[in-house]
């Protein structure tokens, strides 16, 4: 049994309902209660659209976040990084020359003048570095091709 209801429609709302029922030949009843059963049938479904689109704007505002905000402080904290690593790769070099010929006067060296010994420890250092951060890309490149 069929109870009457009255609903206030706006009026491009009655437009669009119209020219449906002109075009599929059907009642405004019959095309108004269609439209409420399939909203009330799928109400899920348009919750997790909604949702989903959502969480998408989400992490799109999130990823432009890290890209425009923090991105560049770690890249700033990655250098700084990569110089400790560097520095300390060469104190490793230093103190081992150090300790294995006991030589400490070409160890020593001034703010003017770096000796032999610290330039290369540098250079050894720089190009170990180097290495085994190209040998990282390729394992990644490698893993991606997978």
């Amino acid at each position: 049994m069929k109870t009457p209801k009255y609903f206030r429609l706006e009026e491009s709302t009655v437009k669009k309902s119209k020219q449906y029922c002109e075009q599929t030949n059907k009642k405004e009843i019959e095309v108004v209660e269609a439209a409420l059963n399939h909203f009330i049938d799928n109400d899920d479904n348009v919750k997790d659209a909604l949702t989903i689109k959502l969480e998408a704007i989400c992490e799109q505002t999130m990823e432009k976040m890290i890209k425009e905000k923090i991105r560049p402080v770690l890249l700033r904290i990655r250098s700084a990084a990569n110089n400790s690593d560097l520095y300390t790769q060469v104190l490793v070099e230093l103190m081992n020359h150090q300790f294995r010929d006991l030589d400490k006067e070409s160890l020593l060296t001034t703010n003017k003048r770096i000796s032999p010994a610290i330039g290369k420890a540098i250079k050894v250092s720089r190009e170990r570095i180097h290495n085994a951060r190209v040998k990282k890309l390729e394992r990644e490149k490698k893993a991606r091709k997978k």
